[in-house]
């Protein structure tokens, strides 16, 4: 019983890690353009003054209950790759989703049949066919990644 205990604890682990709370698309603005990935990558609210170069569009997309920071760190992971000196934050989208109201047949009290009301902690409480999913904010924020330039038209 240990081993099975140890194995489903595992497995729930796993599955928490590797659920992603935000995922950002990234689309490079010129695909021919490939940089070294970058140490710090600052978050900017505007357009800066220098000169710079568009690297990428970003849209990062978080779950219900998440925030911007999570959005902004994730998008900034993602600049680090594409070689980007910073991000400039563009738009920032708030989505409201509503509770919903699901149809679940496996709480209904007769779904399990006798074998499991034998051994009662099988069986789930019962709480109805239905059951309420909570709703929440869902955010979606779209960045630019820019390289400064030294010269004129390239980046450095």
């Amino acid at each position: 019983m240990k081993r099975r205990v140890s194995f489903h604890t595992a497995a729930v682990a796993g599955l928490l890690s590797g659920c992603a709370a935000v995922s950002t698309q990234v689309v490079p603005l010129d695909p021919s353009l490939t940089l070294a990935p970058t140490e710090r990558v600052e978050i900017l609210l505007e357009k800066p003054r220098r000169p710079y170069t568009e690297l990428a569009l970003l849209e990062s997309r978080g779950i219900a209950g998440g925030s911007e920071s999570e959005l902004l760190e994730d998008a900034r992971d993602k600049a680090r790759t594409l070689g980007a000196d910073a991000i400039v934050r563009l738009e920032l989208e708030k989505t409201v989703l509503p509770p919903v109201v699901v149809y679940d047949p496996p709480f209904a009290p007769f779904y399990y049949g006798y074998p499991f009301r034998r051994y009662p902690h099988f069986h789930p409480p019962y709480f109805g066919e239905y059951r309420a999913l909570a709703g929440g904010t869902v955010y979606t924020l779209k960045t630019l990644a820019i390289k400064y330039e030294t010269q004129p038209g390239k980046p450095e």
